[in-house]
């Protein structure tokens, strides 16, 4: 048996940037008034393109996330079709916190990024607690089902987390908290499951580092390994893992914050274990007055040759909003 290389060269990690690198920024492509955004995740289906996000008020003290669905035709003007998960009065373990996740959509840097059905029905992953404020701990993980994309009443929460922070097998680093999940089909079953959930997560000392959970039936999740998976050096949060396939490569785009700074790199890996990280120019990074305090959190998909991604941008005059970089101008 072959044994599968446990770094990735130096020029396929160039290569790798010069695929994701998206130089050309449009703007504000979802931003409200009175209310901060965030948290972008996007997906195809039935050729019609389709972000969730959250919204919390400017206000967050008295506030928590909600989650939004919204859909385009160009990836650039967004109509905002309708709540997919609110928060309720009624004390459950996610009744304040509701940040969902598409789950499961193709992850081929050249695919189609069309969700996939598991199960018979689509899913979300999401962010879960029932404490006002922003991200205020403990956190837990969420999984809904979704029968139909356009009919807010079928999007369904299972009863309890799939994942917490309290569980018996909770590793170190992830036993305070746990934030945004990537759940993705790998047909490869290189961690011999077929599905994998991949997360950041943090313990008492408030870093946040990379985590994986694995699946047979995209439900039901257990923890792989007894550490980390990956974490940047000195960073105070490694965070927001996307996961996506090129050429026999996981590639992890994710965010640093690291000394009062974020940026949006990627880092490459043969076995979702051992991973290399691009040392280059960040994928997205601060740099225009509209972006001025962070530029983190990241969304991609592509579009008739073109690759779009989303983040997060936050600005002095306190917004917080999702903005867009592209590999071409097509605006």
């Amino acid at each position: 048996m072959k044994k599968r290389k446990t770094t990735v060269a130096a020029r396929i990690m160039r290569e790798i940037y010069e695929k994701l690198k998206t130089p050309y920024k449009y703007g504000a492509v979802m931003k409200f008034e009175d209310r901060f955004c965030d948290f972008p995740s996007l997906f195809c289906q039935g050729g019609v393109y389709y972000l969730s996000f959250i919204q919390i008020n400017r206000n967050t003290s008295d506030s928590g996330y909600e989650s939004y669905l919204a859909k385009s035709d160009d990836l650039l003007h967004w109509e905002i079709l309708f709540p997919i998960m609110e928060r309720t009065e009624d004390g459950c373990w996610d009744s304040k916190q509701r940040a969902a996740y598409a789950a499961f959509v193709d992850n081929d840097l050249f695919g189609n990024y069309e969700i996939r059905r598991v199960n018979g029905h689509f899913c979300f992953s999401y962010l879960g607690g029932n404490l006002n404020g922003y991200e205020t701990d403990p956190l837990q993980m969420g999984e809904c089902r979704v029968g139909n994309i356009t009919d807010p009443a079928s999007y369904e929460r299972f009863e309890r987390p799939i994942l917490s922070p309290f569980d018996a097998d909770s590793r170190p680093g992830e036993r305070k908290t746990l934030f945004k999940s990537n759940l993705f089909i790998d047909d490869a079953e290189t961690l011999g499951h077929r599905y994998v959930n991949v997360y950041n997560a943090k313990d008492g000392d408030d870093v946040e580092t990379v985590f994986l959970a694995v699946s047979d039936d995209g439900e039901h999740w257990t923890r792989y390994l007894d550490r980390a998976v990956f974490a940047e050096p000195d960073a105070k949060i490694t965070g927001d893992p996307l996961i996506l396939r090129y050429d026999g490569l996981y590639i992890m785009i994710y965010f640093v914050l690291k000394n009062g700074v974020t940026y949006n790199t990627f880092a490459a890996s043969y076995d979702l274990v051992n991973w290399t990280r691009w040392e280059g120019k960040p994928l997205i990074e601060s740099e225009y007055q509209w972006e001025d305090v962070y530029a983190h959190k990241s969304a991609l998909i592509r579009r008739g040759g073109v690759l779009y991604h989303f983040y997060c941008a936050v600005n002095s005059k306190n917004e917080r909003f999702i903005a867009l970089a592209a590999s071409e101008k097509v605006w």
